[in-house]
Order: C-alpha cells, then structure tokens, then sequence
C-alpha cells in the first residue's frame, strides 16, 4: 500500500450556538503523505505550508496522535518517512489541531493487518481531542451533531447543504489558542441566556435536518461563547453585527473559537468575503478569505503512486539548480536585488465594469501626486472587478482619502489596505532575454516557504510583494541564489 496520502479536511465547530456539540468539515485540507515504514521510533518529517520546519519535530501532533493510537491498540508503532502538506490554517479556529489528530489514528490504522472503519475510531479521537465538535465531521465528513460524556460518544450525521451554499471563511493574520478563548468564558449564565442557546440550537438542529436554511441567522445566534470570545481579536463583534445585515448573508459566526469567522451565502459570496476582510482591515488586521463548500467525504486514504514519492516542492535537502539568472548564452543577467519595506497595498473592491473608471481614480492620484504602481485588476465577477496597487506609505493616508471618495462616487464595495507589506525583486538590463526567471525567483521564494502577494514585471525589473517579515529571508535567498552572495 505504501506510499499513501491521507486528506483530512478542515473543520468549524459551534456554528454559533451548538457550543461543543456541532462542527462541520470544510473543503480545505491537509495532506499526510506516508512515503515509507521505518524502524520503531524513528521520524523522518518534511513539513510545507502553514507551521512548516517549526513542525519538523517528533513532538508534531501527527506524530503524537500516531503513536497514542498504537499504544491503544497495544501495538508495536513503526516509525515512518512522513510528508505534511498543510494548508489549513494554525490557530485560526478551522480544526487544524483536530486535523492532525485524526491524520495521525487514520495513518495507524492504515498500517494495522485489519484496518477498522471510520466510526471505530471516533472514540479513540474524541478521546485525545477531549470534545468532539470539530474530530467528529473532521473524520466522517459532512455536518454532525455530537455528544461526548467522557467515555461513550452518540453522534448524527445531518443531511448536506445545498449545493448553492458556500461557507466564507475570513482569517485574520491573528492566532488565538482554543485554551485562551476557552479561559475568556464565563463558569456560569444567567437562566434567560441558557433558554435562548438551547431554542437557537434545536432550531439549527431542526432547520439543517428540514433544509429550512431560511431560519440560520436566527440559529446561529448566540449568548453562551460569541460575545465573550469576539472581545478576543480586532474586528470580531463588528463581523457579527455588520455581516448577519446583508442581504447576501444567510448566517455569520466565529469559527470554532475563533479567529476565524464563518459566514454561509447562497450567493454573491464575494460580497461576504469582501465586507467580513474589510472590518478586519478597519481595524488594522490583515485577512484572507476563503469560499468554501461542505466536504462530504471526511478523511480519506488515497493510493500515492511511487512516481509522486518525492515532492514537486522544494524541501529538505534540495538545492538550487545550477543556472538561475542565466540567459540562453550562459550570460547572468540580474544584476540586482532590490527590496523596500516603505510600501503599502491599497485595493478597491467591486469596482464597476466600465470604460474608463480605472482611469477615473488613477487620474484623481495622479492629481494629488499619488505615485502607484504593480497595478492589479482581478478577474471580472459579474460586472465588477477589485483594482489593487502599491504607494508609498508616507502616501497612505491621502490615497485612502482618494479611494475612499472615488468608492462612494462610483459606488463600489469599499477600500482596503495592508500595511505590512513589502517590496522584493530582480533587476537587471536584459532580464526580458530570460524567460525563466519568473519561474526560477518564484521557486525560489517557494523554498523558503514565502507566499506572494503581488507580482509585476517589465523588461528590467520583476517584482513581488511579501510579507514585511519575510522581506529580508527574501532578500537575502534572492542573493545568495541570482548574485551568488549573502545580504
């Protein structure tokens, strides 16, 4: 059976008022790629994506929950050559740790002589997970209602969404730990707030078995751990009174416990999205978004054939091939690393879909001596587009001014901006003499695991804009790769 891959998808517990009891798996996974079988007690751990070479240690959850499930069993634990592709985000209140426990039983139980069936191990991950809101549909898939006493579990599988509704998912560039969130509640509530939890929750039990989703806003509603936990990050209580308003909103709540929040839309998902990481904005909190369907299946084993044993990634032990910055004739033609932290990101959302409007607000810049460059416009939706470029920040505030005005006047979504962000690139003469360099800096980038935010190119220049705090790794592997030193 070896090599294997385990997909375990993400996961949001509570969905407003079934505290503890209700979660649902998401269409974002984590991957766990068993490449071979080695002697008891030894690991060898390559980790890509979110948490990445922090991760790269025998204490690694995974690992763990591994280990945990053997010694239930009361079996031998082969030690293993484990690969972790991870996309879920950590600490964000989308199941990531329940992710790696039921990774970690799946993968055990795949290497037992008789395999079990999913609902056999649910206890055994309940067990470890300590509630079962988020290991549950983790596991099985789909929306389960859950109850756990310490030692027997019951648990209802309810039917699937429709196939038009989309879960949102915002995450803010803020962690918060489950026993931090757990520690900003109350140890008791007033009778009139149990009573209004306990409607809200039968009526969200009641609704999704009915297919009545007219009724979420009202039973996502909660008194038991939202207002407490909202207080918790920038942004949250505004998300849930702001959100829940719109028309395009069919329910909004925080994501497990946060966080994350979590909003189900029928349609015009974009709009959710758009306002949800504009209130994070607001409050000067970076965001990205997520649209994302119910995943139905749970965590799955899928055959790894011997060709995919070794990571298309960059990782552990690979170098950098010979001839990056080189054009056909053997020639370097970088001749400089560039990288400035002095830059901000502005984005104006749902712009409308006309002649001229871009034009429109550049010239209101121009006016104003507003320089803007790496322009991006999306790809149109509907009949909008989201138009983002970079200033400098001593310019930031005028030009949230002008975006602001020029928003109101054309009417569209509304303006972001992000601040910790920064500028890296190439340059050199003849850079358009070598087509490959896009993909050689991106590769690069890629191997020190920094993610991209916006590219630009001309015949002189590649640029792209990273995270402030990754400005300098990238900087310097730029360097050391195309210039052949270290910044």
């Amino acid at each position: 059976m070896i090599p294997f891959r385990v997909q375990v998808p993400a996961s949001s517990a509570n969905l407003g008022s079934g505290f503890d009891t209700v979660g649902l798996s998401l269409s974002l996974y984590n991957f766990f790629d068993v490449l071979d079988v080695l002697p008891s007690g030894r690991y060898e751990l390559e980790v890509h994506g979110e948490g990445g070479k922090a991760l790269e240690t025998e204490t690694n959850s995974v690992v763990t929950s591994y280990e945990a499930a053997f010694r239930h069993w009361g079996e031998p634990a082969p030690g293993l050559r484990l690969r972790m592709l991870n996309v879920i985000p950590l600490k964000r209140g989308l199941g990531s740790s329940s992710s790696a426990i039921v990774g970690g039983v799946v993968i055990a139980n795949a290497l037992r002589r008789t395999p079990r069936p999913k609902e056999e191990l649910l206890p055994l991950v309940v067990s470890m997970e300590g509630h079962p809101d988020n290991v549950v549909p983790c596991c099985l898939g789909g929306m389960v209602v859950s109850c756990w006493n310490g030692e027997e579990l019951r648990f209802v599988r309810m039917p699937p969404l429709p196939s038009g509704m989309m879960a949102v998912v915002a995450v803010p560039a803020v962690e918060l730990s489950t026993t931090e969130a757990r520690r900003a509640l109350p140890q008791q509530v007033p009778l009139q707030d149990a009573v209004y939890n306990l409607s809200r929750s039968a009526l969200l039990a009641a609704s999704w078995a009915m297919g009545n989703w007219d009724n979420l806003p009202w039973a996502m509603d909660d008194r038991l751990h939202q207002p407490f936990r909202a207080r918790l990050f920038p942004g949250g209580e505004a998300i849930l009174e702001e959100v829940r308003k719109i028309p395009q909103c069919a329910g909004v709540a925080i994501s497990g416990s946060g966080p994350s929040m979590l909003a189900f839309t029928s349609h015009d998902a974009h709009v959710v999205a758009e306002l949800m990481c504009s209130i994070f904005s607001r409050y000067n909190v970076r965001s990205r978004f997520f649209v994302l369907s119910e995943s139905a299946e749970g965590a799955k084993i899928v055959k790894l054939g011997e060709d995919r044993r070794d990571s298309l990634l960059l990782g552990k032990g690979s170098g950098i091939p010979m001839g990056y910055g080189q054009d056909p004739s053997g020639h370097c033609v970088v001749e400089r690393v560039i990288s400035d932290p002095d830059v901000a990101k502005i984005a104006v959302l749902g712009v409308p879909d006309v002649p001229g409007i871009a034009a429109r607000l550049f010239s209101s810049l121009a006016a104003r001596d507003v320089g803007a460059e790496m322009i991006v416009q999306s790809v149109m939706r509907g009949e909008t587009n989201d138009i983002a470029f970079i200033i400098k920040k001593s310019r930031l505030e005028e030009a949230i001014s002008i975006c602001t005005e020029f928003s109101s006047v054309v009417q569209s979504q509304g303006v972001t901006f992000d601040t910790d962000v920064a500028k890296v690139g190439l340059m050199g003469e003849h850079l358009a003499g070598c087509p490959s360099i896009p993909s050689q800096m991106f590769t690069v980038l890629a191997s020190k695991e920094i993610n991209i935010d916006m590219i630009a190119a001309a015949s002189t220049v590649m640029a792209c804009i990273v995270a402030s705090r990754d400005m300098d790794k990238a900087a310097s592997a730029l360097s050391e790769v195309f210039l052949g030193c270290v910044r």
